[in-house]
């Protein structure tokens, strides 16, 4: 049985989409093009979320975490908030993040549901002319639900030539509703090199190699193993290999594993290490260190000023598709 419902909370104007099948139920948002929660059993058929969600549509609202946003025009930093001869907003010192605060992260989108014979999907509309990129950019953001997965389809084209890096920005937990840390998961990247960063983790233009390190995820590794050998946690881009899944995040105790599939090069992976806030509360408890793993598929951090790693370029009225696939299953 397949259905949807929509929630719109009149204070904030932000909705609640949920879509629904058999076995799963995942929650996405207007504001922000967001993914709001994923309810999924556990090995004792227990349906629980495993995102992180912040508890009240007024603290949606006045995020500044991006939460299970979609991020854009560009994730990530741009050094020096600075695209040729274009400008960007210096919202991180000198530099640029996240597609500024008027990104697409922070703005209303416009929305449909579309039901299949197999899947129903929320798809989110978006004309960006407030980012302070060259465009206007246009955008869809689609989000599928089916039997297993969450299959999320990012379209862009735009008036003028400009830079495409978006990401979702959304934080696993599997225990379900953030019970424990996420210490204990299992973490498996198909990666051999990361990016090194400065103080401010700004790229510095070399890939090193995680063989032998902290970072070395290449079989399937505790995260708490990690985090004991850098006391900083995880914060870091990884180059991705083609072949999928490209990423596999598992947590025994509760038998749920995620597996992630993308046509994207790289993701970013943030362990939330020292991320500690009690101004808000996110599955019913304040924000804690390791509470959560965000794992961002996009082009790599910064490309704009490393035209070896690739080019984000857009050139106008060209289209591009991104997709990432995230499959729960049972181990």
């Amino acid at each position: 049985m397949i259905s949807s419902s929509v929630f719109t909370d009149q204070e904030t104007n932000i909705s609640y989409i949920t879509l629904t099948n058999d076995t799963l139920s995942a929650t996405f948002l207007n504001f922000g093009a967001r993914w709001h929660q994923f309810i999924t059993p556990d090995k004792d058929g227990q349906q629980e979320n495993i995102l992180l969600s912040l508890d009240t549509a007024k603290s949606i609202l006045n995020d500044k975490a991006q939460f299970g946003a979609l991020v854009g025009p560009v994730a990530g930093r741009i050094k020096n908030a600075k695209w040729e001869d274009v400008p960007l907003e210096r919202n991180l010192g000198e530099h640029h993040i996240h597609g500024g605060s008027h990104g697409w992260w922070a703005q209303f989108w416009t929305f449909e549901l579309l039901e299949t014979t197999n899947s129903i999907k929320v798809i989110f509309s978006l004309t960006d002319t407030s980012s302070g990129y060259p465009g206007p950019i246009y955008v869809t953001n689609t989000y599928e639900l089916t039997t297993s997965s969450v299959i999320m389809t990012t379209e862009v084209t735009s008036d003028k030539k400009t830079i495409i890096n978006p990401t979702n920005h959304v934080y696993f937990n599997l225990s379900g509703n953030a019970k424990r840390d996420i210490t204990k998961h299992q973490l498996f990247i198909k990666s051999s090199h990361f990016l090194e960063t400065d103080e401010n983790n700004i790229p510095s233009g070399k890939l090193l190699a995680t063989k032998d390190t902290g970072y070395d995820f290449s079989h399937e590794r505790l995260i708490a193993d990690s985090i004991n050998e850098i006391s900083q946690g995880i914060d870091d881009a990884y180059l991705l290999a083609s072949s999928n899944p490209q990423i596999t995040l598992s947590e025994p105790l509760s038998g749920r594993k995620l597996s992630i599939s993308s046509n994207r090069d790289a993701a970013v992976i943030f362990s939330t290490t020292g991320f500690n806030d009690d101004s808000f509360s996110v599955n019913k408890q304040p924000m804690s260190s390791e509470l959560g793993i965000a794992i961002e598929t996009q082009e790599l951090p910064d490309i704009i000023n490393h035209p070896e790693w690739g080019n984000i370029e857009l050139s106008p009225h060209e289209k591009k598709i991104f997709q990432t696939t995230y499959s729960i299953e049972l181990l």
